[in-house]
């Protein structure tokens, strides 16, 4: 008879002690479900000013106020702008004439290419599905509306005895384009982009009937690294609704903050900011807050949380990954508690992912920036390492600054 091997108490025991932790900093309920909202630690005030007002009541304030208005916010990836977007949803929420639509864009675009409409058959679509409910049944403009946008986001499948593609005109003619004498602010809308339009305006009516305040807030775009990609949902996807009553809050990618066009400054109506949570991580009280609020007192000294603070270099996606590292070491040792060791190792892991793919030219950008170098983002190597988070952009008391991420410069050696 095989023997039995009985579960060791301990072991089950240091299991419930760090799976809630380490849930409660990865949660797999998505960012807008209450058990995500839960965790926010609200900013009290612009991390750029600390006389102004936060990002997301500046944000809800205006889509209050000015309907139609475009907002960007920019920010690096994992600096709290989905954050501040599910704060700004929040207070919107408290509106009984408010209709509210939060859109990932992985819902319209998978990153591989750039798809103009995608975006305005995303919201066409997810706001149809709120007419049964808000006002009835939708009438049958409005259902073809959206039964043809449907077709045109999804795709279709036709059947035909020949190729049509094959089909050449009679006499064999080419079209050339010739430009004006007058160059166009932004390009032309594409013939698909202003049908998707014209639908959207169609499904939009019931809510214009009924003066609604129409509130799109667009997450993911910033991920979308090259910002010739961005503008083109901008000057194509955003462009077609302004005029509207419809106000968009979207995420840009960080690399057009420091684009010398200023094309989001120009483009939209308000632009805010997000660098590096805190230019002294180690001090600040709103990181510390983010982790005590997931249980960190329990596992953590204070020391230990310091250390994490620091070495986050500000960023939280980065803040929340070394105490989960940090407790996956502890866990694995068959530690009661995370100790420094497990948070040094948590940073050695950290640091070498960051390290990791980093070239000559960019370990050469590094390394003058380590040694107190001016840093500027104008070239391809600097805009990736900020893209990448390898460096990371400040600002305190008015100044904006560059910085390698704490984390990197731990692994190399201090500079001659």
């Amino acid at each position: 008879m095989d023997q039995v091997t009985m579960p060791n108490p301990a072991v089950s025991d240091r299991r419930q002690l760090y799976r809630p932790f380490i849930e409660r900093l990865n949660p797999l309920a998505p960012n807008s479900s209450p058990i995500q909202r839960a965790l926010i630690v609200p900013r009290e005030f612009d991390p750029r000013d600390p006389k102004q007002p936060a990002i997301n009541e500046v944000f809800a304030s205006a889509a209050e106020l000015n309907r139609g208005t475009q907002m960007a916010l920019v920010g690096g990836i994992g600096s709290g702008k989905t954050t501040e977007l599910l704060l700004t949803l929040d207070r919107l929420k408290s509106h009984k004439d408010a209709v509210n639509i939060f859109l990932d864009a992985a819902e319209f675009t998978d990153f591989l290419q750039t798809n103009p409409g995608a975006m305005l058959a995303a919201i066409g679509l997810r706001l149809f599905a709120q007419i049964r409910k808000r006002f009835g049944e939708p009438s049958d403009e409005v259902q073809s509306a959206h039964a043809k946008l449907r077709e045109l986001a999804h795709g279709k499948t036709e059947w035909y005895d020949e190729d049509p593609r094959d089909y050449e005109g009679d006499d064999g003619r080419v079209p050339v384009d010739i430009p004006g004498l007058m160059k166009p602010r932004f390009p032309q809308l594409t013939q698909q982009v202003e049908e998707v339009s014209d639908l959207l305006g169609t499904i939009l009516l019931p809510f214009v009937d009924h003066d609604s305040q129409i509130t799109v807030i667009v997450d993911g775009l910033d991920r979308l690294i090259e910002p010739v990609r961005f503008r083109e949902f901008a000057e194509q996807d955003l462009r077609a609704i302004r005029g509207t009553t419809v106000t968009v809050i979207a995420a840009a990618p960080l690399l057009l903050w420091f684009d010398k066009s200023r094309f989001l400054q120009d483009y939209f109506d308000l632009v805010r900011h997000i660098p590096a949570a805190a230019a002294e991580p180690r001090q600040s009280v709103f990181l510390k807050d983010i982790l005590r609020k997931r249980g960190a007192d329990e596992l953590l000294s204070a020391a230990s949380i310091n250390t994490i603070c620091r070495f986050s270099g500000g960023v939280l996606r980065d803040l929340l990954e070394l105490a989960q590292s940090a407790a996956q070491y502890a866990y694995r040792d068959a530690a009661d508690s995370i100790d420094a060791a497990h948070v040094r190792a948590a940073v050695r892991q950290l640091g070498n992912r960051y390290l990791a793919g980093v070239g000559t030219a960019q370990r050469l950008l590094i390394r003058r920036l380590i040694r107190g170098k001016q840093f500027s983002p104008d070239s391809s190597d600097s805009r990736e390492l900020l893209a990448n988070r390898q460096v990371l952009e400040y600002s305190k008391g008015g100044r904006d600054f560059f910085l390698v991420h704490p984390a990197l410069a731990k692994l190399l050696p201090e500079p001659q």
